[in-house]
């Protein structure tokens, strides 16, 4: 008096949601210790009852119920049971090959060689199935697999050849790219050589007479020249435009040196001469051609340089002269110094004690006795 004992199962292709893509496929089974299984039965959506022979294939897209049932040779029918499943639409077989580019990156020569080395990236696509392999070739040599950029350093013309397969096993036409790669120039890493010349009138010693004129060159093989500068008597560097003329008597020396289109600097060369009977420009405020800078009694230490108008920092400081007040001078020699450091002839350092001198000096205060230049 015992029925069968049954149970289903349900298989094929499921998509994210658990739907079944395309088909979805029953198989029911019973068994019976007693007298055995007669037979099986089931019903699809709720239509009749029909015997069981294989298992159920399902297309059709919906949501779906399949009862089943079995009796034995005793005539015992088991209890309904069901399996509930879904069916979608099996998406369109892919048969499109991937998209493909490729590109070329480095550093181009005026003809179009890239110097050095080429870089190439290959990119491929597939709205379907999705990439499954990108593959190249470089020079008629064998398919490699793509994974990165490939950089071609070869002197030389090349060829690159290059494809994609998709996970449906479509795989594009074969496309190429070309280009040519030549030597690099080698790193310069040599400075500019400089010269210098003076010119003037001499006299038996060999000073020169009322000034000298100093021509400064440079050459530079490799990169090029990119601009020259020079230092008079302990000055800051400026740059060189034109000859520099030495009008003030004294011994001098001139520092120049030459920087390349690559950055390397030649060391400084120094020149030294002597200019004799040289006046001082007409227009300068008063005559002080002491060595170093004194605002009044005091010593800074500054060269006493000769500006570009041709007086000295000692003249344009007019230490000398009757101030009306100490403010009044100490503001003099602010705009004075500000405008050395506009020029390059005294540094951030000399300006500060030149301020400084002139702050503790006592020019401009009442009973002050002038003092010698």
């Amino acid at each position: 008096e015992t029925p069968p004992e049954t149970s289903a199962s349900v298989s094929g292709t499921k998509d994210a949601s658990g739907n079944y893509v395309g088909s979805a496929t029953v198989t029911v089974s019973a068994s019976d210790s007693g007298s055995g299984v007669a037979s099986v039965e089931y019903s699809l959506d709720g239509g009749a009852f029909t015997a069981y022979a294989k298992p159920v294939v399902v297309s059709e897209v919906g949501a779906h119920s399949l009862s089943y049932r079995a009796s034995d040779r005793a005539g015992n029918t088991s209890a309904v049971k069901s399996v509930e499943f879904s069916v979608v639409a099996a998406e369109p077989e892919d048969e499109t090959p991937p998209e493909t580019s490729a590109s070329v990156s480095g550093t181009k020569d005026a003809s179009g060689n890239y110097v050095g080395s080429a870089t190439v990236t290959v990119s491929a696509s597939d709205p379907g199935s999705g990439v499954a392999k990108i593959e190249y070739a470089l020079d008629g040599a064998a398919y490699v697999a793509y994974s990165a950029p490939v950089q071609v350093s070869g002197v030389g013309a090349h060829s690159l050849s290059y494809r994609a397969s998709d996970r449906a096993g479509n795989t594009s036409a074969v496309k190429s790219v070309e280009f040519s790669v030549v030597a690099a120039e080698p790193e310069d890493r040599t400075p500019p050589e400089t010269s210098a010349s003076v010119s003037g009138t001499k006299d038996a010693s060999g000073n020169y007479v009322g000034g000298a004129t100093v021509t400064v060159s440079a050459s530079d093989s490799g990169s090029g020249v990119a601009g020259i500068e020079y230092s008079l008597d302990g000055g800051a560097y400026l740059q060189y435009a034109e000859p520099v003329v030495i009008d003030r008597a004294g011994s001098h020396t001139l520092l120049y040196r030459a920087t390349d289109k690559a950055g390397n600097t030649s060391t400084p060369k120094s020149l030294t001469l002597t200019v004799v009977s040289g006046e001082p420009p007409s227009d300068c405020p008063e005559r002080d051609d002491r060595a170093t800078v004194f605002v009044g009694s005091i010593n800074t230490g500054v060269p006493n340089r000769v500006t570009a108008g041709g007086c000295t920092i000692n003249e344009l400081i007019e230490d000398q002269r009757a101030w009306e007040n100490h403010g009044a001078f100490v503001s003099h020699v602010g705009k004075v110094v500000q405008t050395l450091r506009d020029e390059g002839v005294i540094d951030q350092r000399e300006a500060a004690e030149i301020k400084k001198a002139a702050g503790q000096s006592d020019v401009g205060k009442p009973n002050r006795a002038p003092s010698g230049a």
